[in-house]
């Protein structure tokens, strides 16, 4: 799953670009951490994304996988 996320100085990090969600739906579609968020966090119409996971947290541009930056890979 890392393929698809860049590590910057220890945080996995995804590229989001504006509200394109498909690589994050694609993502969250295949990985065992995803955990929805509160329904008044998530922003993405589909359920099982990056973007509405409790594991994600924003920054300038990408999101940073919590749950990748815990786990030596």
């Amino acid at each position: 799953m890392t393929q698809y996320f860049s590590l910057h100085q220890g945080r996995w990090q995804l590229a989001v670009e504006g509200d394109n969600y498909q690589a994050a739906r694609h993502i969250a579609a295949q990985c065992q951490h995803f955990i929805a968020d509160d329904e008044d966090e998530q922003v993405d119409d589909q359920l099982r994304s990056c973007v509405n996971c409790a594991r994600r947290r924003w920054l300038v541009g990408a999101i940073e996988c919590t749950a990748l930056s815990v786990r030596p890979v």
